[in-house]
């Protein structure tokens, strides 16, 4: 090693040994965009999900709670088309009978036709509870409220059906409190590519 110019700026004091010098980082020729190394991901904007598809807390999966909601609309919903199903068959096949039959039963007289509207109206309810049951796989924030929606519908056609409805009053309460879940509302409010 040579001894240092006693001129030089740059140059270590005197009667100190020089230490060697380090190498500066290699730069981009002039011209080529200046991105970071491949070993360094690049800064996200704050706030916003770490580098490299962290998924910022986000589930990837459907959380349980909201398959548990999910599983207990189709039940509802299939026992709703069931029963309205059955009704409308009933009021085709004999209109006089059936109203006979729902007097003895309730002990109310109701015409087969407004028992044949509310059938209806529970029939459609019952394919709209299917069609947003089966949306919850994509988890969309339109499909968590009407889902909860829905589900204070069916409430609602539960108390106007007692003592049958006393299970869809079961199940739509059940299944507000889990769609309504902190869990369930990150899986709704995933972002999607």
């Amino acid at each position: 090693m040579s001894l240092p110019d006693q001129n030089n700026p740059y140059g270590g004091p005197q009667g100190q040994q020089q230490q060697a010098q380090q190498q500066p980082a290699q730069q981009q020729p002039y011209g080529y965009p200046q991105y970071p190394g491949a070993s360094q991901p690049y800064p996200a904007y704050p706030g916003g999900p770490g580098p490299y598809g962290d998924g910022g807390g986000y589930p990837t999966s459907i959380p349980g709670k909201a398959t548990a909601a999910r599983i207990m609309m189709f039940i509802s919903a299939g026992l709703q088309s069931l029963l309205s199903v059955v009704l409308l068959i009933g009021i085709a096949v004999d209109p006089d009978a059936f109203e006979d039959g729902f007097e003895e039963g309730s002990g109310v007289e109701v015409p087969a036709e407004a028992v044949a509207v509310v059938a209806g109206i529970y029939l459609v309810h019952a394919i709209l509870g299917i069609v947003l049951a089966s949306l919850f796989g994509r988890g969309a924030g339109g499909v968590r409220v009407g889902s909860i929606v829905w589900l204070s519908f069916l409430i609602l056609f539960g108390v106007v059906a007692l003592p049958f409805g006393i299970i869809w009053i079961t199940l739509g309460i059940i299944s507000i409190v889990m769609v309504a879940n902190r869990d369930s509302g990150r899986w709704f409010s995933r972002p999607r590519p």
